[in-house]
């Protein structure tokens, strides 16, 4: 019953999905985090089902990648497109920790923040263009949004959190952590055996190359820059593997097939 709980607060979360109301306290939202795959899965489903009716009406690739991008937003509501924003406007202000950790809290929106969400829209767009078309299968989008939300566990298992509050802070202990790092290794071979059958094993080892070296770096830049990781950070975290993940199939697609 505390997992079923666990899942329907990630969802009221993370998610546009209305749920009952259920009480946010620390047994109903033990197993939160490892939900977060299970969300990626969903918005892969719905990415391929908007990619299965822009093929069946024969739209064009332009209004696919435009669906595709607003579906993206619309079904997380922004949440972790939000946190990249506040991180952006903390990364630039070229302070110390304190003033970063006082900008990323900021409710305000600056110019950097406003910048780097329109790049990262653009790019997102892109990718989603240049896959249109491909006779792709339904786990392409569902490894794409999974990966993502998944990596993120690893980031959240192996930094401290940076404050004294908050739901990275309530989960913190050895024990927890201890037993989210064992639950994403165990969901990560499966993902990438999965893969490996089904896509290619080049594939593989590329995606997963390219996200140890994504993750080494956020969790050297967060320990260093930020004290620790924040949900702020955890969400942009999760926009930067999403928009790793999504380009490096659009550029290594060719390969894929041989």
């Amino acid at each position: 019953m505390g997992v079923i709980k666990s899942f329907l607060i990630c969802l009221s979360m993370y998610t546009t999905i209305p749920v009952p109301q259920i009480s946010w306290d620390n047994k109903n939202m033990k197993y939160i985090f490892f939900m977060l795959p299970l969300i990626g899965i969903m918005l892969g489903l719905i990415e391929y089902l908007i990619y299965i009716f822009a093929v069946y009406f024969n739209i064009s690739s332009i209004l696919y990648a435009a669906l595709s991008t607003a579906a993206l937003i619309l079904f997380t509501g922004g949440i972790h497109l939000d946190g990249y924003a506040d991180t952006m406007d903390a990364v630039f202000c070229h302070g110390d920790i304190e003033k970063r950790r006082q900008v990323l809290s900021d409710a305000h929106t600056g110019a950097f923040a406003v910048i780097y969400t329109i790049l990262y829209i653009i790019l997102l767009f892109a990718g989603f263009e240049n896959m249109f078309n491909k006779n792709l299968p339904v786990f392409i989008f569902i490894l794409i949004f999974m990966i993502s939300r998944l990596f993120v566990l690893y980031l959240i298992a192996f930094i401290p959190s940076s404050q004294n509050k908050g739901l990275l802070y309530i989960f913190s202990s050895k024990e927890n952590k201890k037993l989210l790092l064992i639950y994403t290794f165990a969901v990560t071979f499966v993902l990438f055996f999965l893969t490996y059958i089904l896509i290619n094993y080049k594939f593989v080892i590329i995606l997963l190359l390219i996200l140890v070296i994504i993750s080494i770096i956020l969790i050297k830049y967060f320990k260093k820059v930020f004290g620790g990781i924040s949900g702020d950070l955890a969400g942009f975290s999760i926009c930067i593997y999403e928009i790793s993940a999504l380009l490096l199939f659009s550029i290594f697609r060719q390969i894929l097939w041989n």
